[in-house]
């Protein structure tokens, strides 16, 4: 399968990779070099946005505007201006952590946690960011106990696969509209693959692909834990994936590692076309999502 590089960046840490198939635009992070990037349907060389702050992940909303994880909560981006506003905060008297990974629920609510900057890891909750009948929003704890919060995907409304980097487990949950997660009723037995399951995005087929963390691949597991499809990466420290392009039908995949010194394909985006049909992103809801 043909690998392509997509945007030689080469990043500290690229991740949250999202295509917005409305804007037929696709959108990536530096954490820690702390930017958005926005490529076009043409092609060409990105529009990059800096922040003052670590962003985690981020969610397409409207009028050009996305939903940003940073490390003091919940911000909306306007991609005209680069001007921030603040939706919620979170942790906001524990300057050691920040967001981490999250998508948008079936209900059009972000679902994000947090982590801690440094080792040793000390467990944090997993949030989701809801509205409260009088227009104001929070961020609900959803489960306790993540040491680095990462990739997330709903098979169907009411089940959520979560990945939890630090405790090396993917794992399946039954997900409530309203309430915390209980636990999980399936885990996936990873123990034969090399690297640290990090993000991941789920295909039409309900198929998981995970970015492998110092694996060097992409993996296409079935919702059984079987292993279906690997895409191999120059570099090892491989970080999200999305399915994108008019159809798709295009895997662009995240890494990090970039900088002085480092492999030459380390931190950039790539895309692997045709292997499959994703599902397409879910865009926050603002306001509408009301609980």
């Amino acid at each position: 399968m043909p690998l392509e590089l997509v945007d030689d960046c080469r990043l500290a840490l690229g991740e949250g990779v999202v295509w917005d198939h409305k804007a037929q635009l696709l959108y990536w992070i530096g954490i820690e070099d702390r930017q958005v990037r926005v490529l076009g349907p043409g092609g060409g060389a990105p529009l990059v946005l800096p922040l003052d702050t670590r962003p985690g992940t981020l969610a397409p909303y409207r009028d050009g505007r996305v939903l940003l994880a940073v490390e003091q909560g919940f911000v909306l981006l306007d991609t005209a201006t680069g001007a921030l506003e603040t939706v919620a905060p979170v942790e906001a008297d524990q300057p050691g952590r920040r967001m981490n990974d999250g998508k948008c629920d079936p209900y059009g609510r972000m679902v994000a946690g947090t982590m801690t900057l440094d080792e040793p890891r000390v467990g944090g909750p997993l949030y989701r960011l809801e509205y409260r009948p009088d227009g104001t929003a929070e961020a609900v704890v959803l489960r306790e106990g993540m040491l680095i919060p990462n990739g997330l995907d709903w098979p169907e409304p009411d089940r959520l696969w979560h990945i939890d980097s630090g405790s090396r487990s993917i794992r399946l949950f039954d997900y409530p509209e309203h309430g915390p997660l209980a636990d999980p009723v399936r885990t996936l037995d990873i123990s034969e693959l090399s690297g640290d399951p990090d993000g991941m995005t789920l295909d039409a087929e309900g198929n998981l692909w995970v970015a492998f963390w110092g694996g060097s691949a992409v993996r296409c597991l079935s919702p059984e834990g079987k292993l279906l499809e690997t895409v191999e990466l120059p570099t090892g420290k491989v970080s999200s994936c999305a399915f994108g392009g008019p159809d798709l039908s295009d895997l662009y995949i995240t890494t990090a590692g970039g900088g002085p010194g480092a492999d030459p394909g380390a931190g950039s985006l790539y895309r692997v076309p045709g292997l499959t049909t994703g599902r397409p992103a879910r865009y926050w809801a603002g306001p509408a999502g009301s609980v």
